[in-house]
């Protein structure tokens, strides 16, 4: 009779690589979302936290799209009471992004990606990339008034960061040698 497939855990940590029929393990597994949440956390955390360390274009720019993307979903959001209230909401946001970027890791990893805390950090760079595309579309072209360089900027940051995610996640970077 062949050899059983092996439904331990591979070096990898994300799917069983040691025969070709091999069922792959469930790309949404608790332990690999919350892994990529945290590394996402850390990501989403650290590209804010560029906005403080080094607030020079185009390292400051991804803080600043996530401030202005929670000013805008604060529009529809009920008053906050203090500033407290204010920076617990901004933390859930910046946590429900992660949590978005996580699932976005996990169909990556369904979609043949290498696995490893880089499709995490690779989908937390896109994730953020396109909350830039989105504020860029939504704020910065309809108040541009004749002067693109923000927009230009903006835009620009926003689709490096999506193809720079997206090669981490599922490009040549991250992807399993043939």
């Amino acid at each position: 009779m062949g050899s059983e497939p092996s439904t331990g855990s591979t070096s990898d940590g994300d799917r069983n690589t040691d025969d070709a029929r091999a069922p792959r393990r469930r790309p949404y597994a608790v332990a690999t979302l919350l892994r990529d949440w945290v590394v996402a956390v850390a990501v989403i955390a650290g590209l804010y936290g560029l906005l403080y360390a080094i607030p020079v274009p185009p390292f400051g720019v991804p803080g600043y799209l996530l401030i202005v993307a929670f000013d805008q979903l604060e529009a529809v959001l009920p008053a906050f009471a203090s500033a407290a209230a204010y920076d617990a909401a901004f933390a859930g946001f910046l946590a429900v992004l992660a949590l978005l970027a996580a699932l976005v890791a996990s169909w990556a990893r369904s979609h043949d990606s290498l696995g490893g805390w880089r499709v995490g950090v690779g989908a937390a760079l896109a994730v953020v990339g396109a909350v830039g595309i989105l504020v860029a579309a939504g704020v910065f072209a309809r108040f541009a008034a004749g002067d693109y360089t923000p927009l230009l900027l903006v835009t620009g940051t926003a689709i490096a960061l999506v193809a720079v995610g997206r090669s981490l996640a599922l490009g040549r970077i991250g992807r399993r040698p043939e």
